[in-house]
């Protein structure tokens, strides 16, 4: 009696639970999408009307355009006046000897001075200078003495080109074997007044010295050294003797020089930083760091809105084309596809159209920027990270805007889906 109550039971709660013995049998067994399925899907939709697939991808193809565009016009901007803000000396940061306060006397730069400016993490190169007070530049040795013409000879260490933007009209800058001769490099006032030039020789310290090569103008923060003749370093230490530190140029990355201005004293002599004399940025540093901000903040307001447009595109696409095919996602539910599966088709459809539209995109808002920078004649320039995270963030947008017409077709019933059919 109590098997019989047992057996006759669990029929009738089984059928109270709303499934047949049958279906609870066969519901597990529904299949599941392989991955080649899963993209199968995935282009489903677009491929069937791709119309409306291609017109969507536009859409989300002008929002990344315009996002790239509004990047690469301020980026190309700021590349091409970050080169004239540097030629102002924007983020050149100049240190010189100072004198003790107590006593007046100078202070000369330690030798480790250009070494530790180096390590300065916002310090993008360095250049030392040491002048050679006793030796007087002259055209020839038949000058008289004193008639020096203000010519200055000296001797650069480090990246004088990165530096200070110089660069040579004519010859070759110091190499480790032009180093160990009795070789100079004119600067362009001082080749121009002398005339001479590559090839010629120039008496410096009671020492003939073969010109190498000759440099262009420099900037306006550095111009003064048109007119110095720049002496072989290895040469110049075996002739002259130890040189004292005349002055170190630390030239700063865009919008740090006034980071670099605050440790600098500290750095360049640790053992006594009051006799450290450091000149202050110049007002370009600020309007550099004014100017690179607001274009920052416009590029990001512009490219939000673009943004936000094509995923708006993206999300009312979706929606049509969910109420659409709900005869389509009728069948599938009565034919078994689970709930789950129908919702990762319409998410992985509207990642599609998204990144197509990405490249499309990307392509788009490089050659317009392309176009406008060649027409104003500036630097070409966009941030990599822009190029190549484009189609990531389309597919980003085109899952979130798909996201809601996929669970509202996966929450469809398949027999109120099957009476559009």
């Amino acid at each position: 009696m109590t098997a019989r109550t047992t057996r006759s039971a669990w029929p009738v709660r089984r059928r109270a639970a709303g499934r047949s013995p049958i279906a609870a049998a066969t519901a597990d067994r529904r299949p599941r999408l392989s991955v080649r399925d899963v993209f199968a899907t995935a282009v489903l939709g677009p491929r069937s009307r791709p119309v409306r697939a291609a017109l969507s991808a536009v859409g989300i193809a002008i929002g990344i355009a315009a996002l790239v565009a509004v990047i690469g016009i301020p980026a190309s901007y700021n590349a091409q006046m970050t080169a004239e803000f540097e030629a102002w000396g924007a983020n050149a940061i100049e240190v010189f000897p100072g004198s003790d306060r107590q006593t007046g006397e100078p202070v000369p730069l330690p030798e480790t001075a250009p070494a530790m400016v180096g390590r300065i993490w916002p310090v993008r190169t360095s250049l030392t200078l040491r002048n050679v007070s006793d030796a007087a530049v002259y055209r020839t040795d038949k000058v008289m003495a004193g008639e020096t013409g203000g010519y200055m000879a000296m001797v650069a260490e480090g990246d004088l080109m990165g530096s200070l933007g110089g660069e040579l009209v004519d010859g070759r800058w110091f190499d480790e074997a032009s180093s160990q001769l009795p070789t100079v490099v004119l600067g362009h006032l001082t080749s121009q007044r002398l005339r001479l030039g590559v090839g010629d020789r120039i008496w410096v310290g009671q020492t003939w010295w073969a010109v190498i090569g000759v440099l262009d103008g420099l900037p306006n923060y550095s111009s003064y050294l048109d007119s110095a003749a720049f002496l072989a370093p290895g040469w110049a230490a075996k002739t002259f003797g130890p040189l004292n530190i005349a002055e170190i140029f630390a030239i700063a990355w865009p919008g740090q020089a006034d980071a670099v201005y605050s440790v600098m004293a500290k750095t360049a002599n640790p053992a006594n930083p009051a006799g450290v004399s450091v000149g202050k940025p110049s007002d370009f540093a600020y309007a550099q760091s004014y100017f690179f901000s607001v274009f920052a903040n416009l590029a990001l307001g512009l490219g939000g809105v673009a943004l936000l447009i094509g995923a708006v595109g993206i999300a009312n696409t979706m929606v049509v084309s969910v109420m659409e095919r709900r005869g389509e996602i009728g069948l599938r539910r009565a034919l078994g596809a689970r709930t789950g599966q129908i919702g990762l088709q319409f998410v992985l459809e509207a990642a599609v159209i998204g990144l197509g539209g990405g490249l499309l995109g990307v392509a788009f808002g490089l050659y317009a920027v392309f176009c406008f920078t060649a027409y104003l004649g500036i630097v070409f320039s966009v941030p990599l990270w822009t190029a190549l995270a484009g189609p990531g963030i389309a597919m980003v947008i085109g899952v979130l805007a798909g996201l809601y017409p996929a669970l509202k077709a996966a929450r469809q019933s398949p027999t109120a889906a099957l009476r559009t059919v």
